[in-house]
């Protein structure tokens, strides 16, 4: 993860380009304490999330998935990311490039604001890997681009291209991919340069009407896929994820 300070605006890059900066157990927590420390930073007044080398985000390192038995239960290495994201109170502008899939969607739910390149492909892969979706998408999705919609795209999985996601309300705005990072980057700067508390109690209040049903959502969501990341139809999914060819990956993703 690479981490710079600009005009009051925290730029957090994940940084694992070779694989599509899937995330791992230990970016996890770096993720968490980046977006952590920047709520509790007076010189950070936005964060900016972006990947490095063309993606967004792949989503979970599936080789998390994976139990030594298929009855092992493993605590989410992506729980204190979740919780810390949730719980800033400073906006967060997403800079999408690429793939952006699992929790690399998940994610633009609780961003205040999504630029996504022309190039951009969204996908909620989790039916397919034998899992529920996560981080409250279930309730933020159905309630950013409706119900039907919502359900399209988490239990059909299908590819979203960035005019898609526009048009239907996750993303704010599309650019040709050699200006996205520019233009998220403004955005962010115009975002840290607004009076602070003015800022945050009006984002704050945009949240508090559905900031319980977040929790319960997620709660909910963390139990389920637990339960279904343990199930040997799930483990048989991973294993053979894990098993595929560098080529045969390239087509499914």
């Amino acid at each position: 993860m690479l981490l710079h300070l600009e005009d009051g605006v925290l730029v957090v890059t994940i940084n694992r380009p070779a694989k599509k900066n899937a995330i791992t157990a230990q970016m996890y927590r770096a993720l968490a304490d980046a977006i952590t420390e920047a709520d509790r930073r007076d010189d950070v007044r936005a964060v900016l999330l972006q990947g490095e080398g063309g993606n967004f985000s792949s989503g979970n390192d599936i080789g998390l998935f994976v139990n030594a038995q298929a009855s092992e239960h493993k605590a989410s290495p992506a729980a204190p990311f979740l919780r810390a994201v949730i719980a800033l109170r400073k906006p967060m502008v997403a800079c999408v490039c690429g793939h952006a899939v699992g929790i690399g969607a998940t994610v633009l739910l609780h961003c205040d604001y999504v630029v996504a390149s022309d190039d951009a492909r969204i996908r909620f892969p989790f039916v397919d890997l034998g899992l529920c979706p996560e981080f409250a998408s279930t309730l933020l999705l159905q309630q950013v681009v409706g119900r039907n919609k919502a359900a399209e795209w988490l239990l059909l999985g299908a590819t979203i291209p960035a005019a898609e996601a526009h048009r239907a309300g996750l993303v704010n705005r599309v650019m040709p991919q050699q200006a996205v990072g520019e233009e998220a980057l403004l955005v962010a700067k115009c975002l840290a340069a607004k009076p602070r508390q003015a800022l945050m109690a009006t984002r704050g209040l945009v949240r508090e009407s559905t900031e319980a049903l977040v929790q319960d959502s997620l709660q909910r969501e963390t139990v389920a896929f637990d339960t279904l990341r343990q199930s040997p139809e799930a483990q048989e999914i991973f294993r053979r994820f894990l098993q595929r060819t560098p080529a045969t990956l390239a087509v499914r993703t």
